[in-house]
């Protein structure tokens, strides 16, 4: 039996994500919209009733893992029960009363990048850039500035592929591949008031939080790209923005850091897939840590940073 909360549509759509296309009962009106609905889909997006799934359940539970099955069941409190089967399966319990919008944020981030796994892609908790028709991504903890340095690329007239997850695959020529997101910022009160951009335009990503859902249209790149390098963004008590290049040991460490869901990797005994990826990305391009200052607006001079150092040495003004 499958269980619908109130004011659901089960209408199917057709959507795309990291190089995935979905076709989904749930709503996602973040992503790129599909209108060619002939080709068969990468991924099946469902409401379902997964009680029969989580009543074994110890109180407080989070998830459940069946390796034999190729399933992961997880519990996100006050959001919804998700269910991945597999790479082309995903099924949605809302809790009652949640709300649709973090419902949607788990799934288009957790859920899918569960999927990407299974497909041997990487998903890296990174925002992205295309530069010269190559894709550039920049890694970082949360708050070291990430968003406000794509949304800075963007007002300086590039596009982005992503700015939250961005898939990467490697082929046996060692050529990395760069799956972009989806074409949504999530930029805080603060961002935007550095980018002179005003909040009353964009909707909340949720209420009660001061971080707004901008989207970006048609600076969006949907197709992969060839990826060709990274930028780990840090804040340090430091006068001025500092750039180095990383080591191959380092690099190797940088992937397994800012790998998005990297205990779940584990738990689904991807540890030695991940170490073989990280080993071969670490010399098939450069990594480079990028340093800012902890305080002042320095977004567009570190965007003079990386396209001088992606171009080697050019000089660019804007």
């Amino acid at each position: 039996m499958r269980s619908i909360s109130e004011n659901v549509r089960v209408d199917k759509k057709n959507y795309s994500a990291y190089g995935l296309r979905l076709i989904s009962e749930v709503e996602m009106p973040e992503l790129w919209s599909e209108e060619d609905s002939h080709i068969e889909p990468d991924v099946s997006i469902e409401y379902a009733d997964l009680r029969g799934f989580i009543q074994s359940w110890e109180p407080g539970q989070k998830r459940h893992i069946d390796l034999t099955r190729n399933e992961i069941v997880l519990h996100i409190p006050e959001a919804a029960y998700y269910r991945i089967v597999g790479s082309s399966l995903i099924q949605v319990m809302p809790e009652k009363g949640s709300d649709p919008r973090e419902v949607r944020i788990f799934l288009l981030g957790v859920c899918l990048s569960i999927v990407m796994i299974h497909r041997g892609i990487v998903p890296m908790h990174a925002s992205g850039v295309m530069i010269d028709g190559k894709a550039y991504i920049i890694v970082g903890d949360c708050g070291a500035g990430k968003s406000t340095l794509g949304a800075a690329f963007r007002q300086a007239g590039y596009k982005l592929i992503s700015d939250d997850i961005v898939g990467l695959s490697i082929d046996e020529s060692n050529i990395l591949t760069a799956y972009p997101g989806y074409p949504q910022q999530k930029l805080w009160q603060q961002s935007l008031d550095y980018l002179n951009m005003e909040s009353a335009n964009y909707d909340q990503i949720l209420d009660n939080y001061n971080k707004f859902a901008v989207p970006f249209g048609d600076q969006f790149i949907k197709d992969p790209l060839p990826l060709a390098g990274i930028f780990e963004l840090e804040k340090a008590d430091i006068p001025q923005i500092a750039m180095r290049p990383l080591k191959s040991l380092e690099r190797v460490q940088l992937i397994r850091y800012h790998l998005f869901l990297g205990k779940v990797l584990n738990e689904l005994s991807k540890e030695q897939w991940l170490l073989n990826f990280a080993a071969k990305a670490a010399l098939a391009i450069p990594f480079y840590q990028l340093k800012r200052p902890l305080n002042g607006f320095t977004a567009p001079d570190l965007v003079n940073q990386i396209l001088n150092k992606v171009r080697e040495g050019e000089v660019v003004h804007l």
